[in-house]
């Protein structure tokens, strides 16, 4: 798999199942920490006795929660938005929002292993761990008698994006933050889902995930959340006939598809309209023909957490200027 599909998939929050990341290792040699920024007056929060998390685990959790690690960016933006971002001691290396968490200490490398001596000299309460955190850095963790709660999983809905923040809530004792939260992006996700309704043209577009090689891009078919978004915005998606959540296709494949639009999930990486526009091949695609190449953030649309109603917003500004 390309390091920059996995980079995207990682923000997404989803896993490839012909894709496992490979076993973790203990580091040889401790890299020098970054600057670890320790919470202050971080309120001592009674958690329950356990919970059950996103992939079904009941974990015990010790009574007092200050200091937690998150190991995915949808989870430390859920933390943050739910007010709690003073007890975060150390994150993953690709959360970057909001833009605090840059003075927070980095515990994993580009290869995805980790820091395991520094996660154990931070002694945090919990590590939330993604639905795509390897197994074997959560028995990792858990030999440090640090206890990991799974947050998210396979299945992203706007459902389940409610229910990660309800269970990173109750850990954090911010029950009421994590009900005022998710009724705020259901209530904004329905009423854009509403006024995309009444849309007549649903333009056909191309999703364009990772282009490491031109010649056979990554993009999404069904089952991908991000399926779901792009119809939520009033689109087709031109592969969504395809039964593999993020397929690489070829470039006659697209051709074929004739898209309208293509979307750069990928502009992140330093993918141009201009770029796609030079592709050998690409020149006769409508969206090429007609300027109807956009970036996007791709952060704001694949990270299932509280941001996702602004990428809902995003993708409905590209595909449909007109709605107001």
């Amino acid at each position: 798999m390309k390091s920059l599909l996995r980079i995207v998939l990682l923000s997404i929050g989803l896993l490839i199942s012909s894709c496992a990341t490979a076993p973790a290792q203990m580091p040889t040699t401790t890299p020098a920490p970054e600057a670890t920024i320790a919470p202050t007056a971080v309120p001592t929060v009674v958690a329950p006795a356990s919970v059950t998390d996103s992939a079904g685990r009941v974990v015990a959790i010790p009574a007092h929660v200050t200091k937690i690690i998150s190991l995915a960016p949808s989870t430390t933006e859920m933390i943050y938005a739910l007010g709690k971002g003073n007890a975060v001691v150390a994150i993953d290396m690709y959360s970057d929002y909001p833009p605090e968490v840059s003075k927070i200490a980095k515990i994993s490398n580009p290869d995805m292993t980790y820091n395991y001596e520094q996660i154990a000299a931070l002694a945090p309460d919990v590590v939330f761990a993604a639905g795509i955190t390897n197994p074997d850095v959560v028995t990792a963790i858990e030999k440090l008698k640090i206890p990991v709660v799974v947050v998210g999983s396979v299945n992203t809905t706007v459902a389940s994006i409610k229910s990660d923040i309800t269970l990173v809530g109750t850990l954090l004792g911010a029950n009421d933050e994590a009900t005022a939260l998710t009724t705020k992006l259901q209530s904004d996700w329905d009423t854009l889902v509403t006024k995309m309704a009444k849309v007549s043209t649903k333009p056909r577009v191309f999703w364009e995930l990772d282009a490491t090689d031109p010649s056979k891009p990554y993009t999404i078919g069904a089952g991908s959340f991000v399926n779901d978004l792009l119809v939520a915005a009033g689109g087709v998606n031109v592969f969504s006939d395809v039964q593999n959540p993020y397929p690489q296709v070829s470039v006659e494949q697209v051709v074929a598809a004739a898209p309208d639009i293509i979307i750069l999930a990928d502009s992140l990486y330093g993918v141009t309209p201009d770029m796609v526009a030079k592709r050998a091949g690409w020149d006769t695609i409508p969206a090429v023909k007609n300027n109807g190449v956009f970036a996007i953030d791709d952060n704001l649309v694949s990270r299932p957490g509280p941001r996702i109603v602004a990428g809902l917003q995003a993708v409905i500004t590209i595909l449909h200027p007109e709605v107001k």
